[in-house]
């Protein structure tokens, strides 16, 4: 299995606390780290890290393969020679809890500034890593986007080949958060910590990836989305989600051997030890919803790729470390594709304790269970709201619920250990401000999470 009696946190590194404005892979990822395994943590469970488009969220990014460049340790990089002290100084943000984007903004040219010192001075390995494709595209789309004042690349008016300077920067940028990704990585790993990413299924229409593979994606003449991604009423939304992102074209992609979704697990598993795929339902079918509607209720159920798609993964990448995000409206199909996959799928007691005929002893071994995730109130919040007419009057008990189930991992997310009310959420579905913001405002206090004796 996949995992055996481990105990996750959900925390998306921007939650960490610090005097950046934002939580970053420097000094304080390490001694949460350490918090970790003196807790008896062995998974730290993030969101994705790549760069976001618009409204802050990390499932709609700039690019899938690309390093949200704010998560980058200013620190590191005055440890380095990049920043003088003053640079350094003034990056500092007081600390609160939660993320101040709007002094973020102007971090971009302070990395820019230390990527040019970098290019100058020179970093060994950072020609082998600007050869890789996805860095290359990266690099120029970033520049081009610069070039046109941040506006979609669906709008751009100077479509000139961004000049080299202006790309390599970008590129550089992007080597200091792999350097120090994978040095968190490997601090986790020799703390015996593994980490489980996340993969969303759909990337933003303004991103690299679709500006460099239109043709894998259902795009009209004008390069826009002829059809737009989201789900169906549920219980997060009467009207359903509507995430507009463009949907795969799937006999293009599979004529070309599934290889940009190959190429797209197989970065995401140099970073992450494992990953949770988001929206799994959708390989199996997936909700098509015409585009210029302002809600998801007129969309309709087309069929995914199904299992070619992971047969194809494997065949080039191995057994696939992946969890599977199986919420919502689940039809024998997925539930098959999974199965056939053999991928754990996971359980999130707000939803389950609501159910009467739910039974704790039969959750599956192979499965991951929450108390809450991203998406959901945090627990004292639910408690308050449903939970407590349930008959749940403390977090501790649902905390203690999810320890003592069957399932292989236990994933308790970060405000839940905090007992936070609902104000420390960190999303809201369907609602398109206030979201992915919340930090803590300093390490907790050691305690044991261990369910290995």
């Amino acid at each position: 299995m996949l995992f055996n009696d481990d105990t996750g946190i959900l925390l998306h590194p921007t939650s960490l606390p610090g005097r950046w404005g934002i939580g970053t892979l420097g000094s304080e990822a390490m001694s949460f780290a350490r918090w970790m395994a003196d807790s008896g943590i062995t998974v730290w469970q993030v969101l994705p890290v790549s760069p976001p488009v618009y409204a802050n969220s990390p499932y709609q990014a700039l690019s899938s393969f690309a390093g949200n460049p704010l998560l980058i340790s200013p620190e590191e990089l005055f440890k380095h020679g990049f920043l003088s002290s003053a640079e350094l100084q003034a990056t500092e943000v007081e600390s609160s809890s939660s993320v101040n984007w709007e002094r973020l903004s102007g971090r971009t040219a302070l990395l820019e500034l230390a990527a040019t010192r970098a290019l100058k001075s020179g970093i060994p390995g950072f020609e082998d890593f600007y050869s890789l494709l996805w860095v290359k595209e990266w690099a120029g789309f970033a520049a081009e986007k610069a070039s046109n004042k941040g506006k979609p690349w669906f709008r751009w008016e100077n479509t000139t080949t961004p000049r080299a300077n202006n790309a390599l920067v970008h590129g550089m940028i992007q080597y200091f958060f792999h350097i120090q990704w994978m040095r968190l990585k490997n601090h986790c790993n020799s703390l015996g910590i593994r980490i489980l990413g996340d993969v969303p299924i759909y990337s933003a229409h303004d991103s690299s990836d679709v500006y460099f593979n239109k043709e894998l994606f259902k795009l009209d003449k004008n390069g826009q989305p002829s059809v737009v991604a989201g789900v169906p009423p549920d219980y997060f939304s009467e009207t359903g989600q509507l995430w507009g992102n463009p949907v795969y074209n799937w006999d293009v992609c599979a004529e070309s051997g599934y290889k940009w979704w190959i190429r797209r697990l197989s970065i995401a598993l140099e970073l992450f030890d494992a990953v949770r795929i988001d929206h799994f339902r959708g390989f199996a079918e997936f909700w098509e919803i015409p585009a210029g509607d302002t809600t998801a209720v007129n969309g309709k159920w087309v069929k995914g790729p199904g299992i070619q798609l992971f047969r194809q993964m494997e065949k080039t990448l191995g057994v696939l470390p992946v969890v599977a995000e199986n919420l919502g409206l689940i039809t024998p199909s997925v539930h098959e594709l999974r199965k056939l996959c053999g991928f754990p799928g996971m359980v999130v007691l707000q939803f389950a304790l609501q159910n009467p005929d739910f039974s704790l002893g039969e959750v599956d071994p192979a499965s991951v269970i929450y108390t809450g995730t991203h998406d959901n109130n945090t627990t004292a919040g639910w408690i308050n709201s449903v939970g407590g007419h349930l008959g749940f009057n403390s977090v501790a008990s649902l905390l203690n619920m999810a320890l003592s189930s069957p399932a292989g991992l236990a994933v308790l997310p970060m405000q839940d250990i905090l007992e936070l009310d609902s104000s420390a959420r960190m999303n809201t579905p369907s609602v398109s401000s206030g979201n992915w913001s919340w930090r803590m405002t300093g390490m907790p206090g050691i305690r044991s999470f261990s369910r290995r004796g």
